[in-house]
């Protein structure tokens, strides 16, 4: 984070001729900050840059790692930022601006003044951003060519407090925490109910039936069925599987396999005893 010679506060993100770098800081940028509502695409003859502002006036650069006139990295780069930006009703318009400004921009030392400037320049009529964009649609219109460039990480304000260790865990050794958690699942349920049974099993005797110990306080016995098949599923799906076998997978899978067990353990939380009858 960079204070310029007066107030505003910017951001300079990624690197000046390198494609990559600037679609990661922007894709990052978005996945994180909910409240970015405007973009200008900074142009300087075939060479792009993006300027972005947030709600509370924190600006946000994205340096000229975006080219434009030819078939190249750089182009198809500058067609994935417009797209993601248009995903996520970012309203977006085009300037043009020098090369010194543009150098400026590279180099993190842009003035309040320039800023000022940069926002009462004149619009780009008529809009010529779908042109930056067509000659890709097709390949930037492939969900998984977009989705790449989001940041993989686990929503810790969402994690149950009980694996939160295995949360942190999970980013240098996603299979350890994965075992971990549905061991300590089942524990946590054992020592809840007394009951000494494993996986599907020990899930069926505490939720189901008549001497079922465990249940939800929601209206429709459909939903308390739901819930319960979502444990057992979730075992006999994933973690019999991971038990049994060494498993040939992506990083993708075991952070959604990750976020399933999660809500499991919410699930167990909001669970109720029942009472015996007399």
């Amino acid at each position: 984070m960079f204070k310029t010679e007066n107030h505003y506060h910017i951001d300079y993100l990624g690197e000046a001729g390198i494609t990559e770098t600037c679609l990661h800081s922007m894709y990052n940028l978005i996945q994180t900050h909910s409240d970015l509502n405007t973009a200008l695409l900074l142009t300087n003859d075939q060479s792009h840059a993006f300027l972005l502002k947030d709600l509370t006036e924190n600006y946000y650069i994205i340096r000229s790692g975006f080219t434009s006139g030819y078939s190249g990295e750089g182009p198809k780069g500058l067609a994935k930022a417009l797209t993601i930006l248009k995903k996520h009703q970012i309203d977006t318009e085009e300037i043009l601006v020098t090369s010194k400004l543009m150098s400026k921009l590279n180099n993190a030392s842009l003035s309040d003044q320039e800023i000022d400037f940069i926002f009462r320049e004149k619009i780009v009529r008529p809009i010529r951003l779908h042109d930056y964009i067509y000659p890709f649609e097709n390949e930037v219109n492939q969900a998984s060519n977009l989705k790449r460039y989001y940041p993989l990480e686990l929503p810790y304000s969402i994690i149950d407090n009980r694996i939160f260790d295995l949360a942190l865990l999970f980013k240098q050794d996603p299979d350890s925490a994965l075992t971990k958690a549905y061991k300590r699942l089942e524990d946590i349920v054992r020592t809840r109910t007394g009951i000494n049974e494993h996986s599907t099993k020990l899930f069926a005797h505490v939720f189901q039936g008549e001497n079922a110990l465990l249940t939800w306080d929601v209206p429709d016995n459909a939903e308390i069925k739901g819930r319960v098949n979502l444990f057992t599923g979730a075992y006999m799906a994933f973690r019999n599987a991971r038990a049994h076998r060494e498993k040939d997978e992506n990083l993708i899978h075991q952070y959604r396999e990750f976020l399933l067990i999660n809500e499991l353990y919410l699930l167990e939380q909001e669970t109720i005893l029942i009472q015996p009858k007399e």
